[in-house]
């Protein structure tokens, strides 16, 4: 071992020695209390561990021998406390780790190991039982152990996203402009940026519980201002809107938005993993627990697009229930049931909240999303429900196509795994809730409004096949009152997609269906501001393209047409002659290995037959994106966006207005 000099020596001792009591004694003439090592030199001495010189000097420069660093080292193992044999309670575990305070962790015992090893020699001349001295280091080894296993039974972290948002209009009218997320935005008597600005907080305290060796409980509560505008998650009572209300004075949505402080349990679950016999391993959850299965079948849908927040991204639904996981070899399988009504999602059309029955959960539909409700005339083969024809939010929606809202299901879904080629599964739900009203203006038709149950099933394959990525779904959502089914036709989904990557290339090509009466409570996509589009049919394609590095483009495409003719009884929906036509590409390029900037574009065309217009007509929906990105570390982000937003109606009826603005929105994020 090459020879140390004290000072150098102090580092280790200084360490463990933080919390032994000080002995009052006068510091070294030698170590200035100005010196680097000065803190370090005082502990040693005030515990006893190194004594100097009889001149009362340190003599830090001279190097030590290993006789000399022997005896510290038997000091220091003296001053170790006699721990007991066994920790039985948490006051015993209190004072144990009071009384340890200063061996706060195993690397530093370990080091305590590795010193006795190295001066066996030395400690044995200086009398010392070296097996007596293991044992002491091995029951502290044990007992700090015990400490941090004790500290690490809970745990506390969480995210803190701070975020603003103005809103410009810059037409004419006084109405508000549709955002992409699909609902009014802007103060319609002020067009200026900073006349329409919200300030939003959302903080998630997640704590982490180890109940048993395995057990555990999970919280998530969150603090803040932000999901109240959304209307989202939780049972808040607000308003999403701020541009569209029912037009009466003191109405939610005439230049409103509830941004009032709340908190909310977002998530709270107790996991016990358990063995029952032949069943093999299951484990089961129970609380306020997180729920997702298919994008097709069940997922929370994405209701704002401004903003990242895991709870509104992540596509997990919070239910109030409970559920089992089960593995059997390659088969898994997943069982639940839970209530959902207390849960809240997104509001009305309008940006109004009437009653319970108006915001929350969706399944089924009774309409196609364009409906007609003008005059009952069959312009655009329907329209949209309300004064609003264009399509936009989601089309599971009361007031868009006639949906229950779901109090509580149940259900469960299975898969397994094909060798070399991927992965089948099968989904099946059963949900119950409120029987929907038609939109307004609309008789009932064939009677298929009134239905109080929904059943969703289908199946999906998701793998390769000769290095080709293959993703395949079907699903039908039916509705039921009493025994009595409501759905016939027109209730279902496929979608099938090709995946392939080849150097700095990715491209992925597919054709879905999506029948006029779909309706599953999951989160498929988007079409410009309409989400989980229904009564379509054609082909769609993404491609990825990395230029170099740092600079990478991405762009897609979809091609659809009307589900079908079917446009009888005020029913409504897009023919096979109408189109929808739906361009978008994007540019990032890195700046700095920590910041980058983006550009982006969505362009949509809905070019669709207008008995008013005795014709056709091309309304257009395009957005422009320009955004800055900044990474402080792993835990901080900075995230900037302006979105430029035209919609020109030419005359469909779409919309009302056309509506032209702008929107900048900025969120720093931390975790902790």
């Amino acid at each position: 071992m090459k020879k140390n000099s004290l000072i150098a020596s102090a580092a280790f001792a200084a360490i463990a020695l933080s919390a032994l009591p000080a002995m009052a004694q006068a510091p070294f003439s030698d170590v200035p209390t100005d010196h680097w090592a000065y803190q370090a030199v005082d502990k040693l001495k005030n515990a006893g561990i190194v004594e100097g010189y009889p001149d009362k000097t340190y003599g830090g420069p001279r190097p030590m021998t290993r006789y000399e660093f022997a005896i510290a080292i038997a000091r220091l193992l003296d001053k170790l406390p006699v721990v007991p044999p066994d920790v039985a309670t948490k006051g015993d575990i209190e004072a144990l780790r009071a009384q340890l305070a200063g061996f706060a962790t195993k690397e530093e015992v370990e080091a305590l190991r590795k010193l006795i090893g190295e001066f066996r020699t030395e400690l044995e001349r200086l009398g010392q039982d070296v097996k007596t001295l293991n044992d002491k280091v091995n029951a502290l080894d044990s007992r700090v152990t015990a400490i941090e296993q004790e500290l690490r039974r809970v745990r506390i972290g969480g995210e803190i996203n701070l975020m603003t948002q103005g809103v410009n209009r810059t037409s004419d009218n006084r109405n508000s402009i549709l955002d992409q997320s699909g609902f009014p935005r802007g103060n319609p008597t002020k067009k200026s940026l900073l006349g329409d600005i919200r300030v939003l907080h959302d903080l998630d305290l997640d704590v982490k519980v180890r109940l048993s060796e395995t057990a555990t409980a999970e919280a998530i509560i969150n603090f803040g201002n932000y999901l109240p505008t959304l209307n989202s998650i939780a049972s808040f009572n607000g308003v999403r809107s701020d541009g569209q209300g029912s037009g009466l004075p003191n109405t939610p949505g005439l230049g409103r938005v509830n941004q009032d402080q709340q908190n909310s349990i977002y998530k709270l679950v107790i996991d016990v993993p358990a063995k029952l016999g032949a069943i093999g391993n299951v484990d089961f959850q129970v609380g306020r627990l997180p729920l997702q299965l298919t994008p097709y079948t069940f997922k929370l849908v994405d209701n704002d697009v401004y903003f990242y927040n895991r709870k509104t991204d992540l596509g997990d639904v919070p239910v109030d229930g409970a559920k089992a996981n089960l593995n059997l070899g390659p088969v898994g399988i997943n069982l639940f049931a839970a209530k959902v009504d207390p849960i809240k999602f997104v509001s009305n059309n309008n940006g109004v909240i009437a009653n319970d029955n108006q915001y929350g959960l969706y399944a089924g539909a009774a309409y196609s999303p364009f409906a007609n409700t003008r005059g009952f005339q069959p312009g655009l083969r329907g329209g949209g429900a309300g004064t609003f024809n264009r399509p936009r939010q989601s089309s599971i929606n009361p007031n868009v196509n006639g949906a229950m809202a779901v109090e509580q299901l149940g259900g469960g879904r299975a898969t397994i795994g094909v060798a070399k080629y991927g992965t089948i599964g099968g989904t099946f739900i059963a949900m119950s809730g409120v029987s929907p009203a038609s939109p307004i203006g609309f008789a009932n038709p064939g009677n298929r409004a009134n239905f109080d149950r929904v059943y969703v099933y289908g199946v999906d394959f998701s793998g390769q096949i000769g290095g080709i990525g293959v993703n395949a779904s079907g699903t039908k959502s039916d509705t039921y009152l009493d025994d009595q089914e409501r759905t016939e036709d027109g209730n279902g989904q496929w979608d099938v997609n090709l995946a392939y990557a080849f150097g700095n290339f990715n491209v992925l090509g597919g054709y879905r269906e999506i029948g006029t009466l779909y309706g599953a409570p999951g989160y498929w996509g988007r079409i410009g501001a309409w989400t989980n589009p229904t009564d379509i049919k054609g082909p769609y394609f993404n491609l990825g393209y990395r230029l170099s590095r740092g600079l990478s483009l991405e762009g897609g495409a979809q091609f659809y047409s009307g589900y079908d003719e079917e446009f009888t009884n005020g029913v409504g929906g897009l023919g096979e002659d109408d189109e929808i036509t739906n361009f978008k590409v994007g540019l990032k390029y890195g700046l700095t290995s920590a910041s980058n900037v983006d550009f982006g574009v969505e362009y949509t065309e809905y070019d669709v037959l207008n008995f008013n217009l005795n014709g056709r007509g091309q309304a257009e929906e395009v957005f422009y994106n320009i955004g800055y990105g900044y990474t402080f570390n792993t835990n901080t982000s900075f995230k900037l966006l302006y979105q430029i937003v035209d919609y020109t109606d030419d005359g469909t009826g779409f919309d009302r207005i056309n509506g032209d603005g702008g929107i900048a929105a900025a969120q720093l994020s931390v975790k902790f």
